[in-house]
């Protein structure tokens, strides 16, 4: 009994330091957006993306963003946008995301080690004023690794590349803000 909570207690000291590294990014504590809208994300001609994929991409997308509070509101495609009270600085209504799947490459194993593969995304951003008028359009391109096999692990792909996107996009609109809770 003595040697087994001895080695629980070397595991813990050990792996410690490794759950410091895992933490997750902190949500923007005071976002400068009013609301987001995410519309769907479609595939470009070409694109071997499966219907799954897509499904859980956007939903973890979709989660990541409202976890990481960037807006008053992140809300889905045809969501209503709740009007808010509170001032904004730089968007007086709402922004509009709009996404393709470009490009996809799949991960190879060479010498037994996984490469990532990767999906080239299009986003279109552009605000929305009240009066439903587009304003202010901007497409950016994003390479997202994939760090999961499509073929043995689509869900995971799936989900880790809508989280990368939307910290991405944190990135772009604050970045200022540090990455983890426990750093600096």
């Amino acid at each position: 009994m003595r040697r087994l909570a001895l080695y629980v207690a070397l595991a813990s000291i050990i792996l410690w330091p490794l759950t410091l590294t895992a933490q997750n990014v902190k949500p923007v504590s005071k976002p400068q957006l009013k609301s987001i809208e995410v519309k769907h994300f479609t595939k470009a001609d070409g694109v071997q993306l499966s219907p799954n994929f897509q499904k859980v991409f956007y939903a973890s997308f979709l989660a990541q963003m409202q976890r990481l509070n960037v807006a008053d509101q992140t809300v889905e495609d045809g969501t209503p946008v709740v009007d808010t009270d509170k001032p904004h600085a730089f968007i007086p209504h709402f922004m509009v995301l709009e996404g393709t799947f470009m490009n996809v490459q799949e991960g190879q194993e060479k010498n037994g080690k996984f490469e990532d593969g990767y999906v080239t995304i299009s986003v279109l951003t552009f605000r929305r004023d009240a009066d439903k008028t587009d304003k202010s359009a901007e497409t950016t391109k994003f390479k997202i690794p994939l760090t999961a096999s499509l073929q043995n692990n689509e869900q995971k792909a799936a989900e880790a590349a809508g989280v990368q996107l939307a910290d991405e996009f944190r990135k772009k609109w604050y970045p200022d803000r540090k990455i983890s809770n426990w750093c600096c």
